[in-house]
């Protein structure tokens, strides 16, 4: 449980900060505080992919 629990704190700090950074050079135009939050959605929604649905993907194409 600790195990996932870390997987999903890197994965979300990883994707986060990568898609905030992504869209501050690309697309100048949105605020710092727009930024953030959809850079905190992105990490969420890309860290319950890595724990959630990934495992199950991995499962599923190793059994094949």
């Amino acid at each position: 449980m600790k195990r996932k629990i870390l997987e999903f704190i890197i994965a979300f700090l990883f994707n986060g900060i990568i898609f905030s950074l992504i869209h501050l050079v690309i697309d100048n135009d949105y605020a710092l505080n727009e930024l953030v939050k959809m850079g905190v959605f992105f990490g969420v929604a890309m860290g319950l992919f890595h724990i959630l649905i990934l495992p199950y993907i991995v499962k599923r194409k190793n059994r094949n």
